[in-house]
């Protein structure tokens, strides 16, 4: 199979060349079963998408998470309609495994299974917000106007959203039992997260150690222990679902915090375990592997992203702070891998994690 830019598509020249795909399919990993009035239905589970490249030069599978109320599309194509992560990393040669993650897009939501739905609808003000604020301005890497009614970007990213899964805790339960099912099907893999698929990440790897062989987080949620009202709180530290600490802790309230200063204008204060109260918890499942903490410098998350790194580094992990501006990548928002200068940011995604993989597997010798 051989696919080319789509007639009209401004395309770059790096990517001119056809892309040839040697195999691609999809399957859904978590199907368990549920009794339920009507009979026993189907337990969440996830739908997983996937592309192998003629000119696989990557030993390594590549797995894209989505965060919030969106699905997998937001790594097929950018919302004004240009090639999306998936096929930019097809074409440096990794095989691309996207998923919905359960009772989102292609892994349907009933009730009956995942809870009732709470909650208003998602809205154009709240996602414009999220992804689209500043929209407009000079340097802005926002492909649109950002204002409803006069932006089929915006339109487009809006037809995408779902509802989220009513607690944090029950969505983070989903994302572990089938991110762990999905690695013991395909084998060690890259995991590239957003915002609230963040935890499919550290969950995932705490779960199935050895597998996760490196973790890019693209403007995860946080900062650390946060609650937002009515889907919970991030008790554990970077998931709502309980996670591994050595020494064990039995209740998130055997860890103890404290607010470190943030030390930098227009960054937020973060808590971290409190050095003075005893020893550090490690989060020993994600150690061992190399972590990006991806922020961008005009998102409503940029001002906690360093407190996401600075929490996994305490805990013992291999973690780095990417700032996209200090790579000469301005004005990006929440959805960078949406974004107008979508390939320059997956370029430089890709240039750390090739560098990282060869550093670990150097060191290994």
């Amino acid at each position: 199979m051989t696919s080319s830019p789509p007639p009209g598509t401004a395309e770059p020249a790096r990517a001119a060349s056809p892309l040839t795909i040697s195999e691609q399919g999809a399957f859904w990993v978590g199907v368990g079963r549920k009794p339920s009035e009507a009979g026993t239905a189907a337990e969440a589970a996830m739908y997983v998408q996937y592309q192998i490249p003629a000119d696989l030069r990557h030993p390594l599978p590549v797995v894209m998470v989505h965060g919030g109320g969106g699905q997998g599309t937001d790594y097929l194509s950018t919302p004004d309609g240009r090639p999306g992560w998936a096929t930019r990393f097809l074409q440096a040669g990794y095989a691309v495994y996207v998923i919905d993650r359960p009772g989102h897009g292609r892994s349907p939501y009933h009730p009956d299974v995942l809870g009732p739905i709470e909650g208003a609808a998602p809205t154009y003000e709240f996602i414009r917000w999220l992804f689209c604020d500043g929209a407009g301005r000079p340097g802005s890497q926002w492909p649109g106007s950002g204002e409803v009614g006069d932006d089929s970007a915006l339109d487009q990213l809006m037809a995408s959203q779902g509802p989220t899964l009513p607690t944090f805790a029950e969505n983070e339960e989903q994302m572990r039992r089938c991110g762990a099912e999905l690695l013991d099907r395909i084998g060690p893999a890259v995991l590239i997260t957003h915002s609230m698929g963040a935890p499919f990440g550290w969950l995932v790897a705490d779960a199935r150690p050895g597998l996760v062989k490196a973790v890019v987080s693209i403007e995860p949620i946080g900062p650390p222990f946060i609650e937002l009202p009515g889907l919970g709180k991030l008790e554990w530290g970077l998931t709502a679902a309980p996670i591994t600490y050595e020494p064990a802790a039995r209740t998130p309230e055997e860890l103890r915090l404290r607010l470190r200063e943030a030390g930098g204008d227009g960054l937020q204060d973060c808590l971290v375990q409190d050095e003075q109260a005893g020893p550090v918890r490690s989060l020993p499942g994600l150690q061992g592997f190399p972590i990006a903490v991806v922020a961008a410098d005009t998102s409503p998350f940029a001002p906690f992203q360093h407190g996401v790194a600075d929490y996994l580094a305490q805990a013992g992990a291999d973690v780095e702070l990417l700032r996209l501006a200090d790579l000469g990548l301005t004005g990006n928002g929440h959805l960078p891998m949406g974004e107008k200068n979508s390939d320059d940011v997956a370029e430089a995604l890709m240039t750390w994690l090739n560098k990282r993989l060869a550093d670990v597997e150097e060191t290994s010798r």
